[in-house]
């Protein structure tokens, strides 16, 4: 069995952020990236799409970028991004509602609630 990591003392972590200081203002390392504003980049993105010229090949583009993000990995071990689970997301959500929507119509309904199609994708959004 493996021993468990010591924590690093104060010490050794104001040791660690001196030295990584000091390389990042001699250009071996890159400077950190700045956090990224989540709701006006949000934002930012539907106002893009919504003002998008419209044309009839959007899902060729889309399907694209699907497979670039949910491509992208984490670090040498290959872990799923945070983005790939997010764009996993949205095309299970697409093909659920899809069911729903064919679920309607073997039924026979043209009408249904809200409440029902959220119920219906609520184990998606939740995961």
């Amino acid at each position: 069995m493996a021993a468990k990591k010591k924590r690093l003392t104060q010490k050794e972590k104001k040791q660690n952020a001196e030295i990584k200081k000091e390389l990042q203002e001699k250009g071996i390392i890159p400077p950190d990236k700045p956090r990224l504003n989540r709701k006006k980049f949000v934002d930012g993105a539907m106002e893009e799409w919504n003002n998008r010229p419209q044309c009839y090949i959007w899902e060729i583009y889309l399907i694209k970028a699907f497979g670039f993000i949910l491509a992208k990995t984490e670090g040498r071990n290959f872990r799923v991004s945070q983005e790939a689970v997010g764009a996993a997301k949205v095309l299970k959500l697409a093909i659920r509602l899809y069911q729903f929507h064919m679920k309607l119509k073997e039924e026979g309904r043209t009408e249904y609630r809200a409440v029902e199609e959220l119920e219906y994708i609520r184990d998606i959004l939740d995961a």
